[in-house]
């Protein structure tokens, strides 16, 4: 029986073919798990305590969604600190002129939506957080956080 001696490196390079393509494996592998870092940090943060959460895609928007055992609120006060951590500050609600991305929805006010804007997005053009905390019959709070990444004409 044949044992091969060596480092365990020299034996991974020789069983997938070589040093470049061990190099390339290597590189493949740190940039998966690079994006994968890169994607869960560019999302919208999520209380400890949420429950339910799901998140979708769709065009320019992605929508985070969860259920909080807690006050509306709280859940403010947990994105106004969270987003501020993150370089983010306050820009106003949906009614605010000049600060949301999204076009408002009929019948709503859109002042119980949270607006935050990059810090150094001073001319309102940039990606925007939106926030819509709402008490459900349950007690609960449902959450919805709206990421968009340009403005769109209200």
């Amino acid at each position: 029986m044949h044992t091969q001696q060596g480092n365990p490196l020299t034996r991974l390079a020789s069983w997938i073919g070589g040093w470049g393509r061990l190099l390339l494996l290597a590189l493949a592998i740190v940039a998966v798990v690079g994006g994968f870092f890169w994607e869960r940090e560019r999302g919208a943060p999520v209380p400890p305590q949420a429950e339910q959460v799901t998140t979708q895609l769709g065009g320019d928007i992605r929508q985070t969604s969860f259920r909080y055992p807690g006050t509306v609120e709280e859940v403010r006060d947990f994105y106004r600190q969270a987003f501020a951590d993150r370089g983010w500050r306050y820009c106003g609600t949906q009614a605010t002129d000049n600060c949301s991305n999204m076009i408002r929805l009929a019948g709503r006010s859109g002042d119980e939506i949270d607006v935050y804007r990059q810090a150094n997005d001073v001319e309102n053009t940039g990606p925007t957080m939106e926030v819509s905390p709402i008490l459900d019959p349950n007690g609960q709070t449902f959450v919805t956080v709206f990421e968009t990444r340009q403005r769109y004409n209200n």
